[in-house]
């Protein structure tokens, strides 16, 4: 039921048809816009989005190398030989 109830969440949260941290950002803007808004608020949303995509764009750049790593280790348990190539 809460799989459910995220992706059917997730899947109403978009920007014209577009995704991602940015689109949802700007979709998070368009939501508190008004001519009572602090400037301190668009900031945060600014900052919030920022982080966002510093770790989508940091878990991409090192998930590569723990795959790697993951199997160099996984072949020291099938050839032992190996064992001096695992860090």
């Amino acid at each position: 039921v809460v799989t459910l109830k995220y992706v059917v969440f997730v899947l109403r949260a978009d920007h014209d048809g577009e995704g991602g941290i940015l689109a949802l950002q700007a979709l998070a803007r368009s939501a508190v816009a008004g001519p009572k808004t602090k400037p301190w608020v668009w900031s945060v949303i600014g900052m919030l989005g920022l982080v966002g995509a510093a770790m989508f764009y940091g878990d991409s750049l090192i998930t590569p190398a723990i795959s790697v790593l993951s199997a160099v280790e996984g072949l020291e348990v099938q050839a032992p030989v190996l064992q001096r190539a695992v860090i």
